[in-house]
């Protein structure tokens, strides 16, 4: 029992990270165990498998499953294949597809020292869209905060259990553009004498980030009469987090789950809370829907998934809902520093930061500068505007 609560810290922890507080823990047994992540959907796109390996408490990071083959299969008999992608570690479709109603999908890896997995037939359910999605201005928990909700009227269909992510992207301005480049040239070892060159540069001042959705958030409409998701919370946003600083946008997908899918995910997430996570009463190895071929007793975490798919996105400014400014990203404090030579000391004591601004008085250099983040675009972010965006 000790091995399978073991099994089930490594999953939780490599699916969940971020929802726990971090535990000390001694050295305990390990048990090498793929782990199966995939959702097919009716979206056509080149499809998505993840495979890795659990990782002990004292590692960091992922074990990716590398040089496996991987197959979905579906009721026609045809097949899809799929190739590693070498900056994700993912394996990904050859070719683009999506899951079709009345159609079963089977997906079949064999892994690089020879063993086979296969996971149990799974249909995509039917496809229900997002009403509505809408952010209003909230007290939740005694913090004061914006919250996106979603709506959905499932009323006619069928669908009852429902998964979300988001992904958000936001604008950022700089509060300090950098407007040269500079380096030290013509040092002289022997007498320590070197120039500072200024190079004026014009950069984008606007930078867009995007994140996306951590966890597992989903529902359910079973226990409701009119089958109906209203005001499902989404995404809580503080009021102060520097996100809402410029304009604001998220994505909401909302998936259409099996009851078996919903059931792994339910467990998986009530296990993930720090309270519940050590707790005695835990159940143990979840079970999912991909097994061994050749090996009966071995162990398989995840789930393999098809998942009828809808989205829709929404954009709002922070003084749509009468906040004050929030405060950048970090302390973007400048300082002035007068001539090269504590420039150079500056860059030996610390690489981040920029001149933003050069001006001389009275035959003296003058040089102002700010930490990265607060002048240059592209040492946090990009300033390449998503084809999405609308201002």
């Amino acid at each position: 029992m000790k091995k399978i609560k073991n099994i089930l810290i490594y999953f939780i922890l490599l699916l969940l990270i971020g929802c726990t507080e971090p535990f000390p823990i001694q050295d305990i047994d390990f048990e090498d165990i793929l782990i199966v992540e995939s959702t097919i959907t009716n979206e056509m796109k080149q499809q998505r498998v993840k495979l890795s390996r659990t990782i002990s408490l004292e590692s960091f990071g992922q074990n990716i499953e590398k040089n496996a083959i991987v197959q979905i299969e579906d009721s026609n008999g045809t097949t899809f294949t799929f190739s590693q992608d070498t900056e994700t570690g993912d394996y990904v479709s050859d070719e683009e597809f999506q899951a079709v109603p009345n159609i079963s999908y089977t997906l079949k890896i064999k892994t690089g020292d020879g063993r086979g997995y296969i996971s149990k037939p799974v249909q995509i359910p039917a496809a229900v869209p997002i009403e509505r999605v809408y952010a209003e201005l909230i007290s939740e928990n005694g913090k004061e905060g914006i919250s996106v909700f979603v709506d959905t009227d499932n009323t006619n269909g069928s669908g009852q259990y429902f998964r979300y992510e988001y992904e958000e992207t936001y604008k950022v301005k700089l509060p300090n553009p950098k407007t040269f480049d500079w380096e030290v040239v013509n040092y002289n070892n022997f007498s320590g004498s070197y120039e500072l060159e200024l190079t004026q540069i014009e950069q984008d001042f606007v930078c867009y980030s995007s994140v996306g959705s951590k966890g597992i958030v989903q529902t359910s409409s079973g226990n409701l009469g009119e089958n109906k998701v209203l005001r499902f919370p989404v995404r809580f946003i503080d009021k102060g987090d520097p996100v809402l600083r410029e304009r604001y946008s998220i994505i909401v997908k909302q998936y259409i789950q099996s009851l078996e899918a919903y059931t792994f995910y339910s467990i998986l997430e009530n296990l993930g809370n720090a309270g519940s996570l050590l707790s005695p009463g835990q159940p143990g190895y979840v079970t999912g829907n991909v097994g061994s071929e050749t090996n009966a007793e071995e162990k398989v975490l995840g789930f393999f998934e098809a998942s009828s798919v809808s989205s829709q996105r929404i954009y709002f400014d922070y003084n749509y809902f009468g906040l004050e400014l929030p405060p950048y990203f970090v302390e973007c404090e400048a300082e002035i520093i007068g001539g090269p030579t504590e420039i150079l000391k500056r860059k030996l004591e610390f690489e981040g930061f920029q001149i933003f601004f050069y001006e001389e008085i009275e035959l003296k250099a003058f040089y102002h500068i700010a930490r990265s983040e607060c002048s240059e675009c592209t040492s946090f972010s990009t300033n390449i505007k998503p084809d999405f965006w609308e201002d």
